[in-house]
């Protein structure tokens, strides 16, 4: 049985509990929504 914390001996509805949303295990963040590979392609245009 697990415990949770009670305000008042009144435990809270589930409902009212945040939820936790977690990514897959394999995600990898891509800034501004480019891929590796557009990044890439930029730099090399930016730098020749």
């Amino acid at each position: 049985m697990t415990s949770k914390k009670t305000i008042r001996g009144i435990k809270p509805h589930p409902a009212a509990m945040p939820t936790v949303t977690r990514a897959a295990a394999d995600w990898k963040p891509e800034p501004c929504g480019l891929t590796r590979e557009q990044i890439r392609a930029i730099i090399i245009e930016q730098i020749g």
